[in-house]
């Protein structure tokens, strides 16, 4: 075989981004109509639908379309860990979201929304360990790193995605009457949420460009897995407006 023949080989032609990209503007177009029509009616038993909405599209999809090309074995038992974490993740965010929409300034709504970066905290540990014993149960260890890596990833996604619940609440604290400083801190949080999401975008749409030709990784979950760590984005920014505002 000739060095050109070689060189022809080597060269990989990158994938089109476009279907990553239409995913991704789909999945928060989505979100936020959703979540801005759960904001126009906050009753408790529209934000547990709302709750339950995310969590059912979100997980489902990801672990239907699961972005990392792992043994069947190993993929099982990924996906099965991960839906479980985000499970736990989303439960959690169910029972403070509602008292947050409907009294955002109350004095213990601090602490109930610091209460699920405790749960995130907790759950992430979980993973690791979890996904640490789970690779030295292999027979066949190759691949270690790159396995424990998709394995914690593919959680974090998981649980990072029950972030998106907290969003009618960060409108709910968009809307409410406010200064100059109500205002800034609005427009300077949404500024770092949105080049953080555009950031997430672009990687996705870079994996996806430079993946194998043979198509292993699926276009949706590539581009859901930046969407849903996208949650813990709108839970940080929820956050901030905590300790911005009130």
């Amino acid at each position: 075989m000739s060095g050109e023949e070689v060189r022809e080989r080597d060269v990989r032609t990158p994938r089109s981004a476009k279907g990553v990209v239409i995913t991704q503007l789909v999945a928060y177009a989505a979100l936020l109509i959703v979540a801005a029509l759960v904001s126009i009616w906050p009753s408790d038993p529209v934000l547990i639908v709302w709750t339950i909405l995310v969590a059912v599209t979100g997980l489902g999809a990801l672990l239907r379309w699961w972005p990392f090309d792992d043994t069947f074995r190993t993929s099982v038992v990924e996906r099965m860990v991960s839906g479980l974490a985000g499970i736990c993740a989303f439960v959690a965010a169910g029972m403070v979201v509602p008292h947050l929409v409907r009294d955002p300034g109350a004095a213990t709504s601090r602490a109930s929304i610091t209460s699920w970066a405790v749960v995130f905290g907790i759950l992430v540990t979980v993973l690791v360990i979890v996904g640490f014993i789970t690779q030295m149960l292999r027979t066949v260890r190759s691949h270690l790193i790159r396995s424990l890596s998709h394995a914690v990833f593919g959680g974090i996604a998981c649980v990072s995605a029950a972030g998106w619940c907290f969003l009618p609440v960060f409108i709910a604290i968009a809307l409410t009457s406010g200064g100059g400083k109500h205002v800034a801190g609005v427009v300077i949080v949404m500024a770092v949420v949105l080049l953080i999401l555009l950031s997430l975008g672009a990687a996705a749409a870079s994996w996806w460009r430079e993946g194998a030709e043979d198509g292993s990784h699926d276009y949706i979950g590539v581009a859901l897995l930046p969407v849903m760590i996208g949650g813990i984005a709108m839970y940080m920014a929820t956050l901030a407006m905590y300790f911005l505002i009130f």
